[in-house]
């Protein structure tokens, strides 16, 4: 009898042929979270069209016989010559008759399929041949989902990159730092940004906190009580009792 193929050795397949970001819940676990997953989530790079983008995977695909392809909304198979008009209108198929279901991704959860290269580029390249996004790519494609595994996994990769930032932030150059802000915002960070050595950076946290003030955060309406507008000397922000960090929630069960 064949040996059924796992998603993971696919995934290498489409690895060695083109540019492969992992998404999903797997994702979330090379990060650090504790947890199970069902399936497994890939973006593989859009290419030019959706044509060229079925083709390849058709021609991966027809090495491995018990592997289909199927949509949307039933996972009903998708026959070849409709698979580039599937991938068109739904952004991603899945594969089925591996080990576990395989999602192939053209245009992930809130993302564009032009973002491709700058999120390969600030992705992590792991042995697989795949990379493995940022924090902030991977939760960018966690949003508005509204699934409750989602909202845990989006609390997680909050957490982390919070706590990242906390660390980061106050040392960064100005360049980096215009940029963290710019990427990823929190009471927190735009707090932290305040013990900047550059007063144009503490102003930039500052003014980041009134916006979030006047959106109704009371996070940011307490810091701003407690914080003085900055001047050219700048000094460190006040401890921040209660802040859970990534660390701490890295293993919910525990």
């Amino acid at each position: 009898m064949e040996k059924k193929i796992t998603a993971s050795e696919l995934i290498e397949r489409f690895a060695s042929r083109t540019r492969v970001l992992v998404l999903g819940g797997v994702a979330v676990i090379s990060h650090g979270l504790s947890r199970n997953t069902y399936d497994a989530d890939v973006w593989i790079d859009p290419a030019e069209n959706s044509e060229s983008w079925a083709r390849l995977v058709l021609a991966i695909i027809a090495e491995l016989p018990r592997v289909f392809p199927t949509r949307l909304p039933l996972w009903t198979p998708i026959a070849p010559a409709d698979l580039a008009e599937a991938i068109e209108n739904d952004g991603m198929i899945r594969l089925m008759g591996l080990d576990r279901p395989l999602d192939l991704f053209r245009r992930p959860n809130e993302l564009e399929m032009d973002e491709f290269s700058d999120v390969w580029n600030r992705a992590k390249p792991l042995e697989d041949g795949t990379r493995l996004p940022d924090l902030i790519d991977l939760l960018v494609t966690k949003q508005r989902t509204g699934r409750q595994k989602d909202m845990t996994d989006i609390m997680f990769l909050e957490l982390k990159i919070e706590g990242q930032y906390l660390e980061e932030l106050p040392a960064a150059s100005d360049a980096r730092a215009e940029e963290m802000l710019r990427r990823f915002l929190t009471p927190n960070v735009a707090r932290a940004a305040l013990a900047h050595p550059s007063f144009a950076i503490r102003k930039l946290g500052y003014g980041y906190l009134q916006e979030l003030a006047g959106d109704g955060d009371p996070y940011a309406a307490e810091y701003l009580r407690e914080e003085p507008p900055p001047y050219e000397t700048g000094k460190k922000p006040r401890s921040m009792p209660g802040i859970k960090m990534a660390a701490e929630f890295s293993n919910p069960q525990q």
